[in-house]
């Protein structure tokens, strides 16, 4: 599952209808695996990791029957960090991803409050420099707003 949230433009600031989510096939998901390219030769890049463990799962899932994930996550780190097992940018994913709920979200702006209950905004990160989801939440909804 992945979230989509919309803003206007390249502001920090949430557009009406804002809030979704994607949920990708078993089958898209791989592909989206398989098709990612590595810009450097020499180093194993985290997509082509995440698609030799997926590999490597299968494998032992069919040929034993069952799976032990620690020996594939904590073994096959090809000398990446291994707290971000993939990450694609949208322009990757856009291509795959397109449809009405991705342009216009299902969710608006003023259900947000619904969702984050009892003063969970106040306890939002911004240490981000990036406009993130967060920084967003936290300029749309500051505590005084989420009250109302």
């Amino acid at each position: 599952m992945q979230p989509i949230w919309k803003t206007v433009g390249k502001r920090p600031v949430l557009a009406d209808n804002c809030l979704d989510i994607f949920v990708w096939s078993d089958f898209a998901l791989c592909r989206l695996l398989l098709e990612a390219e590595n810009v450097n030769d020499e180093k194993i890049s985290r997509p082509q990791r995440a698609a030799l463990r997926l590999i490597r799962f299968l494998y032992e899932s069919s040929s034993k029957g069952k799976v032990f994930q620690k020996p594939i996550y904590d073994g096959m780190t090809y000398d990446n960090q291994n707290d971000k097992e993939f990450a694609v940018s949208g322009l990757k994913t856009n291509p795959h991803m397109r449809c009405k709920r991705l342009t216009k979200p299902i969710i608006a702006k003023s259900q947000i409050k619904e969702i984050i209950l009892g003063g969970g905004q106040k306890f939002i990160s911004l240490t981000q420099p990036d406009p993130t989801f967060e920084d967003c939440i936290w300029r749309e909804y500051s505590t005084t707003r989420m009250a109302k």
